[in-house]
């Protein structure tokens, strides 16, 4: 064995590692411990927003802090709840790129995330029959505007009554976007929107004794409305049955108040009608008396924006039963001039001054402006009583009906009948005139019941 061998032998006979490698595995251990410690150094986060890569962050907590700042921001610029909407992934990545690096000291970087992510906020809107109208920051706004509209009929409300809206009207919570924030309604701005008139039309059946003054004071419209709305009707000729249009307000929004009531009530007799040759056809005469009963009605009142709209009859009960009335009706050929008892039209024309006080004085009939010459009729049958000049009236016309009633026809142009002559309902008497004291051509008619004048409107058919 050579000498050289010996030498690098221990002592147990084993051979000895060289140096050499010894050195050179202990560089490369060491040089990835060195770049293990400097990877780990460098670890941090890429975000990800609803997928989208937005930039990296050194800590997961850093890049909440950043839009926890961001979304109190939006709070305070908008005055109501916001918060984030976007999905947030975070991934591990060493050894980042630092231009994509969000500093949140950044304003560039505060920007970037601020574009990137999605606020969304909780608003209140008002709904009206399934459409929302506007939209608050808060549901104390929304409130307020239906408060505001309600308030003034509030006030005036009976005892007992419910106050509510003719349309589905209720408050819903909704979600938006941050982009839809600077659409939120102003509450003063909305009211006033609310508060716009539109004319809406109704109907009105015309009833027994109804005059057009009297429609208009007892639904709270104005004699001119009820003109406007029906421009092909005479409404100084209306009659029983007839349908009106009437006007009234209506907005986005209306108030509906409905009132329940019980009271006592008449109840209507039945009326049995037996012929007579013993009277004139059109004549009726009373054979046993009817006696009217009495009932408990159950009614609900409804009015829409303070103008009555509907009275409900829910129930009603007979407490005291009505005694049924017997009446003759004639069957007899009746006489061509005999009065019917009811007045139509003498003239055709406009109503241009109505009975009661005029000029100082009180005006005891109706004044119908017509063309001069044109045909003046019989109001009903009877007898002429007068036919001549009789001052302020000019030339005149008066007939008895035979009835209690007179009727009156002044500053006719021309006279056709003669006192004692009978007329029937629809016959020329006369024409239309000025004679007298008159400013032009017109029919002045009178209705007299037992020689004192009455409104001739309450008895026109």
């Amino acid at each position: 064995m050579q000498k050289s061998d010996i030498a690098e032998m221990d002592g147990t006979g084993m051979k000895k590692p060289d140096k050499k490698i010894l050195m050179m595995l202990t560089v490369a251990i060491t040089t990835v411990v060195v770049v293990v410690m400097l990877v780990r150094s460098t670890k941090a986060f890429e975000v990800f927003l609803d997928d989208r890569p937005v930039g990296i962050v050194d800590s997961q907590s850093t890049f909440t802090d950043l839009l926890e700042s961001i979304r109190k921001s939006a709070e305070m610029r908008y005055g109501t709840d916001v918060f984030v909407a976007s999905r947030i992934d975070f991934k591990e990545v060493y050894l980042p790129d630092s231009g994509r690096i969000l500093d949140a000291a950044s304003e560039q970087s505060v920007s970037q995330v601020r574009d990137s992510v999605l606020l969304e906020a909780k608003v209140f809107a008002i709904n009206v029959d399934g459409e929302d109208i506007a939209c608050f920051r808060d549901r104390a706004s929304a409130e307020q505007v239906l408060e505001r509209i309600k308030a003034p009929y509030l006030q005036d409300a009976e005892s007992g009554a419910v106050t509510g809206f003719v349309e589905t009207v209720c408050i819903k919570e909704r979600v938006v976007r941050e982009s839809e924030l600077t659409e939120l309604s102003d509450p003063d701005e909305v009211y006033d929107d609310l508060m716009q008139e539109n004319e809406t039309i109704k109907k009105y059946i015309v009833q027994k004794g109804d005059t057009v003054s009297e429609i208009a004071e007892r639904l709270g419209v104005s004699i001119k409305d009820i003109e406007k709305a029906n421009p092909g009707i005479d409404i100084d000729r209306i009659s029983i049955g007839q349908e009106l249009n009437l006007s009234v307000p209506r907005y986005r929004i209306n108030v509906m108040q409905t009132r329940t009531t019980v009271y006592e009530a008449p109840a209507a007799y039945s009326v049995e009608y037996e012929e007579t040759d013993e009277l004139y056809r059109g004549e009726t005469r009373v054979k046993v008396e009817g006696e009217e009963g009495t009932k408990l009605v159950k009614a609900c009142y409804i009015s829409i924006n303070g103008y009555p709209e509907e009275t409900r009859i829910l129930d009603e009960t007979i407490i005291r039963e009505p005694k049924k009335a017997i009446v003759l009706k004639g069957t007899k050929p009746r006489p061509r001039t005999m009065a019917y008892g009811e007045f139509y039209w003498p003239s055709r024309g406009r109503i241009t001054s109505r009975y009661g006080p005029r000029w100082g004085e009180k005006h005891s009939g109706v004044d119908i402006a017509a063309p001069k010459g044109s045909p003046i009729k019989a109001a009903d049958g009877g007898v002429v009583k007068f036919a001549g000049w009789s001052g302020n009236y000019g030339r005149l016309v008066i007939i008895n009906h035979e009835n209690g009633y007179t009727t009156y026809y002044g500053h006719c142009n021309t006279i056709k009948v003669k006192v004692g002559q009978r007329v029937a309902r629809g016959d020329v008497i006369a024409t239309v005139g000025e004679t007298g004291r008159a400013t032009g051509p017109h029919l002045h008619f009178e209705v007299r019941k037992n020689g004192v004048p009455v409104n001739p409107l309450n008895y026109i058919k």
